[in-house]
């Protein structure tokens, strides 16, 4: 299986297989505490200036929040076991 390295947000002379992309962030965040963690994708981390403009554009959003629903929902059918009876019916009589 081909695995794709993947640059580390804190310093970018790290090259990590994405496969341990995360253990690598854990290691890195401890010398790096002032980068914050992007809210859909924890692998995405970013100085504190620049959070607000990636989570608007943030790429792994769409995944979370599709633009568009592909699912039509549709109310149930109610189906009853017997058919109603009368209100005449006195069955207390």
């Amino acid at each position: 299986m081909d695995d794709p390295f993947v640059t580390c947000p804190y310093n970018s002379s790290h090259r990590v297989p994405r496969s341990r992309i995360q253990s690598h962030l854990v290691r890195c965040k401890e010398k790096n505490p002032n980068f914050v963690i992007c809210p859909y994708n924890a692998t995405h981390r970013l100085p504190e200036s620049e959070i607000k403009g990636h989570v608007v554009n943030c790429p792994s959003k769409d995944a979370i929040f599709p633009n568009e629903t592909t699912v039509q929902i549709k109310p149930d059918e109610v189906k009853l076991k017997r058919p109603p009876m009368d209100e005449e019916d006195m069955w207390d009589d």
